[in-house]
């Protein structure tokens, strides 16, 4: 970043030297125009002035980009904004000469010899066809960097739908789902109903949101209900979620599959018993979806923070711009996911 102001700081201070040059040797003014055009001042405020509008419109490119680029029915006032861009560089030049006719008294400040016209048009021309040059440049290099972003992400989502099939769907949760549900059938048949129904609800969720990139909140917590009905009946009712949430937050945004992630690594990573409960807490924080849960280690425990928690913060970074927080403190852990609004 350093570099690139420094390297546009030169480019356009060249390109107003060379502006400058042309303008004050072969625009056919008066000897005494021209003695005012050759100062010191004037040279520095056109220099000056190149780069203050040559940085506006870097920044002007790159908010337009942000606000317009996507928005198809509003890219009409991009063309505006840069017809008007190029439209001031035509008056900075047009101003130097003008500005050196005033200081010196001249009548027909706004009327020139016809090299003079000549040398102007042709001056702006060359900086419209240098602007947009570096306007393409940059252009290239951020419609690159989004692809490399895509990329990315196309790699964390697939990486994520595995880890979702392969925890929702292998034949591990099936068996200890279907054995379950037997004992269910057996013991307690209206249990047994009520079972089948979430079970069915889990397994939709997750291949509907395969192919999603970020799900509202509040289908999150739907799946999460049925999700965690799953466990509770198979731990014994040693698992309950305790939910913090205002409806103000049910249309944010994150990647699907998040709290199933999140409760998952609470289940493998905790010793949860009739002895032990396991209490978990969804709440929201500082625009963060944060779930919290006592630690209760097994014997034999891996790190709290694996690869799918990498993932997952991975995920929140290409689509949200920020990462996950962990938190581990006075044996609470804690994860704080980002939220998204469209």
């Amino acid at each position: 970043m350093k570099w690139n102001v420094i390297l546009y700081g030169l480019l356009f201070s060249g390109l107003g030297v060379f502006s400058y040059l042309l303008l004050a040797n072969y625009s056919e003014l008066s000897p005494q125009v021209a003695d005012i055009l050759y100062s010191k001042g004037a040279f520095i405020f056109f220099v000056t002035a190149f780069n203050v509008l040559g940085y506006s419109t870097l920044r002007l490119s790159s908010w337009l980009n942000n606000q317009y680029a996507l928005n198809l029915r509003r890219r009409w006032k991009i063309i505006l904004i840069y017809i008007a861009v190029t439209l001031l560089f035509f008056l900075l030049n047009y101003s130097l000469l003008i500005v050196g006719k005033l200081l010196v008294g001249s009548y027909n400040i706004f009327i020139f010899p016809n090299g003079g016209w000549r040398i102007l048009i042709l001056v702006w021309l060359v900086e419209l066809v240098i602007v947009g040059l570096l306007l393409s440049n940059r252009s290239i290099q951020n419609t690159l960097k989004l692809q490399q972003e895509t990329a990315e992400l196309q790699k964390e989502n697939n990486t994520a739908r595995y880890a979702a099939l392969q925890s929702q769907l292998n034949p591990h949760f099936l068996f200890n789902s279907l054995n379950t549900l037997i004992a269910e059938i057996e013991y307690n048949p209206g249990n047994a109903v009520r079972f089948t129904k979430h079970l069915s609800s889990v397994y939709r969720y997750v291949l509907q949101s395969q192919d999603k990139t970020l799900v509202p909140l509040n289908e999150e917590l739907d799946f999460m209900t049925s999700y965690l009905f799953l466990h509770e009946v198979r731990l014994g009712n040693c698992i309950s979620c305790e939910y913090s949430i205002s409806d103000d937050y049910s249309d944010a945004m994150l990647p699907p599959l998040t709290l199933q992630l999140l409760v998952e690594n609470v289940i493998k990573h905790n010793s949860i018993t009739s002895a032990k409960p396991m209490r978990i807490h969804i709440g929201i924080e500082s625009n963060y979806l944060t779930v919290s849960n006592p630690v209760q280690p097994k014997k034999s425990n891996d790190s709290l923070s694996g690869v799918g928690l990498k993932n997952l913060s991975n995920r929140c970074k290409l689509m949200l711009g920020e990462e996950i927080i962990v938190i581990k403190e006075n044996n609470l852990f804690t994860v704080k996911v980002p939220l998204g609004y469209e």
